[in-house]
């Protein structure tokens, strides 16, 4: 691969750890039959938000359209922070790496997320200070791995294709960027990544 101009980070699990299955454990509903119940919908309910396709207060009431009946009675700011609770810890080790990317190269942000997760991102997440444009989902109303995120980026960035790479640890989103003409790299851990950083004279 060629040396890129720019490098975009994803964020859950590249930069932050993300726990879905903390959603249900939080409301203390956290069982196989609920996890078979309401998994999917509530993957539907977020992936709508994270396209930008629903506000927070449309979000959040269809969480609590879906959750509340029968013997479940949640508030709206227990859904709210068991939302929150998704999102874990930074993953060691990548703000220093992002850090020294940044130094001497174009950095950006490329991820699937919603307003919630997000501005809760930029309250506790050091390493965003380094990166400094953001493509979001629900801004660019699509989301990975479809192709229209990919072009709006490149079209943003006023670059060539192949002069961007993405780094995500999901491969179906390395290989859709891939098809655009995006360079790739899947994420899998810090020290793997400094190294094919590395090996593309990046850092």
């Amino acid at each position: 691969m060629k040396k890129p101009a720019v490098v975009l980070f994803d964020l859950g699990n590249v930069l932050v750890r993300i726990h879905p299955e903390a959603f249900l454990q939080t409301l203390g509903i956290d069982t196989a039959e609920n996890r078979k119940l309401y998994g999917p919908k509530v993957i539907e309910i977020v992936k709508r938000y994270e396209r930008g396709g629903d506000s927070t207060e449309q979000y959040l009431s269809r969480l609590e359209g879906l959750l509340n009946h029968g013997e479940f009675h949640f508030g709206r700011e227990q859904i709210e922070k068991a939302m929150l609770s998704v999102i874990g810890k930074p993953l060691e080790g990548m703000e220093d790496l992002v850090q020294h990317v940044a130094a001497s190269n174009r950095v950006g942000l490329l991820s699937n997320t919603n307003p919630l997760h997000y501005h809760l991102c930029l309250e506790n997440l050091p390493v965003l200070r380094h990166i400094p444009v953001h493509f979001l989902s629900y801004q660019l109303l699509a989301l990975k791995p479809e192709p229209a995120i990919y072009h709006a980026v490149v079209e943003t960035i006023d670059l060539p294709a192949e002069e961007i790479l993405f780094i995500d640890d999901i491969e179906e989103n390395i290989t859709a960027a891939l098809g655009v003409g995006v360079q790739g790299i899947r994420f899998t851990d810090p020290a793997t990544l400094e190294q094919e950083l590395k090996s593309m004279r990046i850092v």
